[in-house]
């Protein structure tokens, strides 16, 4: 559609309206499905925010049923969405070869973040993957992730959650999941559940949190928010879940103002004191560089909240925010 209004198309210049419509975030879809925030995580993470998907699956999985859903839809060779990214593909009339495009999605699925990544895997040098990444990018199906920090080359990632959980776990296993063993491939496939989907997805959601609802927790200097990764010669380097810029600084530069740091875990181990002092000692290690981080509050997210000893020894400034917290249910 959006090419009807571009270039010298007839239509060009006589639009009035530009509206986008996004899937829903993450506490709007939780009310969509009517689930509790256990389970609402789960669904969020295998197929997003698109609305419609509620009408082709039916009724959300019952408390501790998540596999068993899974079965009967996303899992089930008959079911609508278990070929989801061929219909996708098929929208976008550009889109010719789809294996090339196949291809693409499961090696950022797999953890490929750059065009030379991409291209050593599927065999095709980044300048001829140009082309499909771009119509990728503007098609929505992938996403450009750049570093809130550092001038460096952006990361690509999986737009879709659908499209990412097809990737990494229906393909790897079709044979399995066409002589209907589903239950064994989700068995098989918790540890990639786990580190390459759920894992992930919490973190954006926890960014999220911070864009949207930072406020009720006393975030009002909040302005751009993404990761970074920060250098230290002690432990190699880290990687911060969620970072944000004070409303008055632009990303990526140098000297900019940090309002907060974040880690996101989304483990069954409650978060102990021990992620604190990570943060503060990022935290330092920022300031050392040139940021502007020595007033940054600190946030811990975890899907299965707390220690004792942590919420003893965390000051006001430092959020803690579980998963009832970051759905908007009391905690």
């Amino acid at each position: 559609m959006s090419t009807l209004l571009s270039g010298d198309q007839a239509l060009r210049g006589r639009a009035v309206l530009d509206l986008k419509i996004g899937p829903f975030r993450h506490r709007d879809a939780a009310a969509f499905w009517d689930s509790e925030p256990e389970t609402a995580l789960l669904i969020d993470a295998v197929i997003g925010g698109a609305p419609g998907y509620r009408d082709v699956i039916g009724a959300p999985p019952r408390s501790g049923a998540f596999g068993e859903w899974l079965e009967t839809s996303l899992l089930n060779p008959s079911h609508i969405l278990f070929a989801e990214p061929d219909y996708l593909l098929a929208e976008d009339p550009r889109i010719g070869d789809r294996a090339v495009y196949h291809s693409i999605w499961e090696a950022v699925s797999s953890g490929a973040a750059t065009p030379t990544q991409i291209g050593g895997l599927i065999g095709m040098d980044a300048k001829s993957l140009g082309y499909h990444l771009k119509i990728m990018r503007d098609g929505g199906f992938i996403r450009h992730d750049q570093d809130i920090l550092l001038q460096r080359k952006p990361v690509i990632t999986v737009a879709d959650p659908a499209v990412r959980f097809h990737h990494l776990i229906v393909r790897p296993n079709l044979l399995d999941l066409e002589m209907r063993n589903s239950r064994l491939v989700w068995e098989r496939s918790a540890e990639t559940f786990s580190s390459k989907i759920l894992g992930p997805h919490f973190e954006e959601i926890a960014r999220e949190w911070v864009r949207w609802h930072g406020r009720e927790a006393g975030l009002e200097d909040i302005g751009q928010v993404g990761t970074t990764e920060v250098a230290c010669r002690e432990h190699r380097g880290h990687e911060v879940d969620v970072v944000a810029l004070s409303r008055r600084s632009m990303a990526r530069a140098k000297g900019a103002g940090i309002s907060l740091l974040g880690e996101a875990k989304c483990t069954d181990r409650p978060r102990g004191v021990s992620d604190l002092a990570r943060l503060e000692h990022i935290r330092d290690l920022l300031v050392s560089h040139g940021w502007d981080a020595r007033d940054a509050r600190f946030a811990l997210f975890s899907r299965s909240g707390f220690t004792d000893d942590l919420k003893a020894a965390a000051d006001p400034r430092s959020l803690l925010i579980d998963l009832p917290r970051l759905y908007g249910k009391a905690s």
